[in-house]
């Protein structure tokens, strides 16, 4: 009976309250960057500026792809990067059991994928996670980049997927209701964590690299 009512907390009020705060907290960090503005160039644009602001986000993910002496280094790094970050992103949107949470919330039931593939995602997602934690610690280079948030932000992220997995693949019973509590548990935390820490950079990624676009369109260089 505890179990439940554990788990009829932590996916009501306190889900509700982490998404709630989420949102806030990104709100927030958006009007920072409006408010702090973008410094004035006062030189003449020779390129075209709109449409650089546009295709940066959107072609800047696969310049580094382009360099084979980079790549060829760093080869495994970027394939886990990769992998990881559409592997995050469909194991938030794209698996059945969150599509159905994803309708309570917004209303509308998203395209989901299918059991079998939600589970090489979430598996594929646990191991370039690894891959790339890994890196940060032994990598001379990413270890001296690398400080408590990344450490933070990675273990709630295994912790979460992880517990994901354990809840619909390995357990049953009351363990399985007392391991989704815990998956629900993992999870709101870190939708809490994410305003305030580096792996906001979602957000500032695109302020970022429109910045960038801009100032490259102005230049006239070609990209």
């Amino acid at each position: 009976m505890a179990d439940v009512q554990f788990l009829d907390f932590v996916r009501g009020p306190f889900l509700k309250f982490a998404i709630l705060f989420f949102f806030l907290g990104i709100s927030y960090r958006i009007i920072r960057i409006l408010v702090k503005g973008i410094p004035k160039d006062k030189a003449k644009p020779r390129g075209n500026v709109p449409l650089n602001i546009i295709k940066m986000p959107i072609l800047k993910p696969i310049y580094e792809w382009q360099f084979p002496d980079v790549f060829s280094k760093k080869a495994i790094i970027y394939i886990a990067g990769f992998t990881f970050h559409i592997g995050f992103l469909g194991v938030t949107f794209l698996i059945p059991q969150h599509a159905f949470l994803w309708k309570e919330i917004i209303g509308i039931e998203p395209i989901y994928f299918s059991g079998m593939l939600a589970h090489i995602l979430a598996y594929a997602t646990v191991l370039s996670l690894i891959i790339l934690w890994l890196a940060r610690i032994f990598d001379p280079v990413l270890r001296l980049l690398t400080g408590i948030d990344e450490h933070i932000a990675n273990f709630l992220i295994l912790a979460t997927i992880a517990t994901g997995i354990l809840a619909t693949q390995w357990v049953g019973g009351s363990t399985y209701i007392t391991m989704l509590s815990i998956h629900i548990l993992f999870a709101s935390i870190l939708i809490i964590y994410i305003p305030f820490s580096r792996l906001a950079h979602f957000i500032d990624y695109f302020f970022a690299t429109a910045f960038y676009g801009r100032d490259v369109g102005k230049k006239g260089v070609s990209m």
